[in-house]
């Protein structure tokens, strides 16, 4: 476990920046833009998730697949593997440059925004491309250069943005000038890290190998996608782009749990694959998912009783309305890290189909709360139609595991996030002081820490990591 927990943080580091500094980016965007522009971004960008997936079909996945395979020819391989990414990438970029009309006016409802879709779609082939060299480091094991790959494209990517929309103030067209010029320099950095496995060679039988496996994931990533970002295109398209904006202040806050689950997701499935057939391996990955659950109800019950005073830090109070959407976000956010662990029996058994089937399932049941009651309710049907999505989905997927490895996962940490979640909700009805609501989580939290600490015998832990180092 202390292997593990060391991958985490090790890994997880470079993964989550670009997350923590978009949060941190959050007072730039809402007092320097309308809550019109900010709205427009979100939109722009919600439509880029979806669009990426096609501008590179995931073919990086099935390159990455067979990158340690015995015999590959690597320069093939990775070679490959660009050209047809850069070309997928710039056929899309084409396709979507020409009917740019249909889709700023008739799908976004953004019609004033036309130059920043336009710079969103040069992020295409050079995020893909940035994307695609960023996982061929990380399988060279060049740790040290990945994350400082990612820390400069990062660190440009945030000076560009504040030089053009704080100095230049050319709106919501300096934040994708910033993304661009980051991945542009993160392409460079990465380059001269594989450059020895780039040729100008190609294989259709590599590529139609990588297909093989990369397209069967597209519907779940479709589904993942629809569970994240339609929601913020229904808003803009049905009610209005301000409002499509005042819910993406609830998601950007939301990633919160993202950090977690991305540095998370780096270090489970290899420790998954690594240690399921050993004697021990039900009763490490227990406590591992006690842990988690309880970090996350204790993370859920931070966020959502402080919602209001840390929407209006990272905003302002146009935006207040946000922290309504924040706390019922606690839950489908929780659910999808404690799904990572309910979704190990197809792992092991390689019946990844039922990820996508209970993934389907879930975005199904969202997609028909969405147009039913979105027009009825307004916004606030977005974060509940996500969370029943979720539900069904981690329902469906932990059936599927308990059924095929004999591994149940404990309900009551699910029960238990609902019912935090409600409660804060309902807290909200009533006028609690800062000072009061602080008092409560210092109590609650040094409980929780308590309990943790004598659960997991952190004190023996320690004592054994520090004896390593020294």
């Amino acid at each position: 476990m202390i292997k593990f927990l060391k991958q985490f943080f090790i890994y997880g580091f470079a993964s989550i920046l670009g997350k923590i500094a978009a949060v941190f980016l959050l007072p730039l965007y809402t007092n320097v833009l309308t809550k019109e522009e900010y709205g427009a971004m979100a939109l722009i960008t919600a439509a880029k998730g979806i669009i990426d997936l096609f501008s590179n079909l995931n073919i990086h996945s099935g390159i990455a697949r067979d990158y340690h395979e015995r015999g590959v020819n690597r320069t093939k391989l990775v070679s490959t593997g660009f050209i047809s990414i850069l070309l997928c990438s710039i056929v899309v970029f084409f396709i979507l440059l020409i009917s740019r009309d249909f889709w700023i006016g008739s799908v976004l409802n953004i019609q004033d925004y036309e130059k920043a879709f336009i710079i969103m779609l040069f992020t295409l082939p050079a995020g893909s491309l940035f994307s695609y060299f960023g996982i061929l480091t990380r399988y060279k094991n060049r740790a040290v250069a990945f994350s400082i790959g990612n820390i400069v494209q990062l660190f440009v990517q945030i000076s560009l943005t504040i030089y053009f929309v704080l100095v230049l103030k050319i709106g919501v067209q300096g934040v994708f000038y910033g993304i661009l010029g980051g991945e542009i320099i993160g392409i460079v950095f990465f380059y001269f890290i594989n450059k020895e496995n780039i040729r100008i060679t190609f294989d259709k039988n590599i590529l139609k190998r990588a297909l093989m496996f990369s397209l069967p994931t597209l519907p779940a990533i479709v589904a993942v996608w629809i569970d994240s970002s339609l929601g913020q295109v229904l808003i803009g398209k049905f009610i209005s782009v301000e409002e499509a904006g005042v819910y993406s202040i609830a998601l950007r806050l939301s990633s919160v749990f993202l950090l977690f689950q991305i540095a998370f997701n780096n270090v489970w499935k290899p420790f998954v694959y690594e240690n399921y057939k050993k004697e021990n391996f039900k009763k490490d990955t227990m406590r591992i998912f006690k842990l988690s659950a309880l970090m996350l109800l204790l993370i859920s019950l931070n966020l959502s009783m402080l919602s209001d005073y840390i929407v209006l830090l990272l905003s302002n109070i146009t935006y207040l309305q946000a922290s309504k959407y924040l706390i019922i976000l606690c839950i489908p956010m929780s659910l999808a890290i404690l799904q990572l662990f309910v979704e190990i029996g197809p792992g092991i058994v390689r019946k990844t189909k039922y990820l996508s089937y209970s993934n389907i399932t879930g975005s199904a049941f969202n997609l028909i709360f969405l147009f039913i009651f979105l027009p009825k309710l307004g916004v606030i049907t977005v974060p509940i139609s996500l969370s029943v999505s979720k539900l069904i989905n981690y329902a469906i997927i932990s059936y599927f595991t308990n059924k095929q490895i004999d591994f149940a996962f404990p309900k009551k940490y699910v029960l238990f996030l609902i019912i935090i979640v409600a409660i804060s909700f309902t807290f909200k009805t009533y006028d609690i002081s800062l000072t009061n609501t602080i008092i409560l989580l210092f109590v609650i939290n040094l409980f929780t820490v308590i309990y943790l600490y004598r659960y997991y015998n952190l004190s023996v832990v320690l004592k054994k990591y520090i004896g390593k180092k020294s």
